[in-house]
């Protein structure tokens, strides 16, 4: 990335956050990022090629191109609202869970909603089973909120993608890495992301079967516990994001820092007094 953004005039340009977003692309690919974001910078009228056209860039190289054309109903904007507000606020209370890079709920490519998370430098390769475990949280967090918004008689199909990440890193878990108290420290992995349960007694799969739908339970009540206690930041979140769509991690920090500034405000103060115990 440093290479293609040498012969570029760019300004106040985060080339660590652009590189961890496009770790493992191709230099083509590369290539044709840094293309788009110059492209979106003459577009824009800029002078120089900054950070959100390099953002901008790497979202359409990435999951595809925006679709505001997309006339989606008010009731199914509101839902993918919340649904990725949920994703952001169990990543933020969620121990071990990657920082929230950006939240978005205009439509790119076959999403209508997103929200990125990016490793700390440091956390970049090897993954702990504590951090796979606030994985599944925030995966289970977009279904979460809208249940505890619009109640479990009201959920979406917007989980599909979600529900898909989970199972398979619940299933990598518990049959290639070894992290099932149940079935102990063995690996069943195919040496190719996958593994094979055909080596595996039908009481082994059985287990398998188990455990992952134990995590995944587990996960999605862990979410709904987070968002029911911080019902007052997932509606904060929920407006901001259908007033601007586009949220930084930072403005989302921001945000709910003065949410919760608001709320000990109105909090009222104790008097110390109390009540006379009656004779």
């Amino acid at each position: 990335m440093k290479f293609f953004m040498q012969v570029l005039k760019t300004k106040d340009v985060d080339l660590l956050t652009i590189a961890k977003r496009t770790s493992g692309l191709s230099g083509a690919r590369l290539a044709n990022l840094v293309n788009d974001a110059v492209l979106k910078a003459a577009k824009d009228g800029a002078e120089a090629v900054a950070t959100h056209h390099l953002e901008y860039a790497t979202d359409r190289i990435l999951v595809g191109g925006e679709r505001r054309s997309v006339a989606m109903p008010d009731n199914c904007k509101r839902m993918t609202t919340y649904h990725e507000a949920g994703h952001a606020i169990v990543a933020i209370h969620t121990d071990g869970a990657d920082p929230v890079h950006k939240a978005t709920i205009v439509p790119r490519g076959d999403f209508l909603g997103m929200v990125w998370q990016l490793p700390e430098e440091d956390d970049e390769f090897i993954y702990s089973k504590k951090k796979m475990l606030a994985g599944l949280d925030v995966l289970m967090g977009g279904r979460a909120a809208e249940e505890v918004i619009f109640g479990g008689s009201e959920v979406s199909s917007l989980a599909l993608t979600d529900l898909g990440e989970a199972t398979q890193l619940a299933t990598d878990m518990v049959a290639r890495y070894g992290m099932s108290k149940q079935i102990g420290p063995v690996s069943y992995d195919n040496n190719d992301g996958s593994w094979n349960s055909k080596t595996m007694s039908w009481n082994s799969t059985t287990m398998v079967d188990q455990e992952v739908k134990q995590l995944l339970s587990k996960a999605y009540e862990n979410a709904k516990t987070i968002l029911a206690a911080n019902k007052r930041e997932l509606h904060a979140l929920a407006v901001a994001l259908l007033e601007h769509e586009t949220l930084t991690g930072d403005q989302i920090t921001a945000l709910l820092n003065e949410t919760l500034a608001k709320d000990q405000i109105m909090k009222p103060a104790s008097t110390g007094c109390k009540r006379k115990k009656k004779k």
